[in-house]
């Protein structure tokens, strides 16, 4: 009689313990899989800050006679071609964000030479 109370008792512990020990394993693998998806988009967006500092550079070097809005369209070319390369999706506002930042990340870098070198 006492076995069949001890195996009883086994069970029910065994059927809160087993899915207990399930869902804290999901919840861990879930929260490893949310991390690594948040480093990978972290990497992703400084691929693309990176070539678009890359892309305002080049575009300064490579098109000194273009103005503006011009410069603004080449970078944003260069830009959406390097970036489609590495087979990364990229929409055109992010193109145009990622671009103007580049712009002011620059003028903030050169400060007032980024004006005298951007109208030549």
């Amino acid at each position: 009689m006492e076995e069949h109370i001890l195996i009883d008792l086994s069970y029910s512990v065994l059927s809160i313990l087993i899915p207990a020990l399930c869902a804290i394993a999901i919840e861990l693998l879930r929260r490893k899989l949310g991390l690594e998806n948040i480093k990978k988009v972290q990497q992703e967006l400084n691929n693309k800050k990176e070539l678009a500092h890359l892309a305002v550079k080049f575009v300064e070097q490579a098109y000194k006679d273009l103005k503006g809005q011009e410069k603004c369209d080449k970078a944003a070319e260069w830009l959406t071609a390097r970036i489609q390369e590495q087979g990364v999706k990229v929409s055109v506002e992010e193109v145009i964000g990622l671009i103007e930042a580049a712009i002011r990340m620059a003028k903030d870098e050169f400060g007032e030479q980024w004006g005298k070198i951007s109208t030549r």
